[in-house]
């Protein structure tokens, strides 16, 4: 996991705007705030690996709480297990 403030951690990598979209959704429906850091270029119209990495990030406090909703999701089909992976 990476840090990227002194409260917020980055746990999940998408490659999906669509994706980090439905992760960001379920994280508010649940009270759980987030940060989206979109790393694609916008200059360039490629949108693959890293170019369109879109990172996730929620409070410390949180962080457990939030992989199980990634987690079920992925069970439960909402979302893709090949679309994303957790931040090591």
């Amino acid at each position: 996991m990476s840090e990227i403030s002194n409260n917020y951690v980055e746990i999940y990598l998408s490659y999906n705007e669509i994706e980090a979209d439905l992760i960001k959704e379920l994280f508010e429906k649940e009270g759980i705030s987030i940060i989206l850091r979109d790393l694609h270029i916008t200059p360039y119209p490629i949108s693959i690996g890293r170019f369109a990495e879109k990172r996730i990030a929620v409070p410390v406090d949180k962080v457990h709480k939030a992989k199980e909703l990634i987690e079920q999701a992925i069970a439960d089909g909402f979302l893709d297990k090949n679309e994303g992976r957790f931040k090591e």
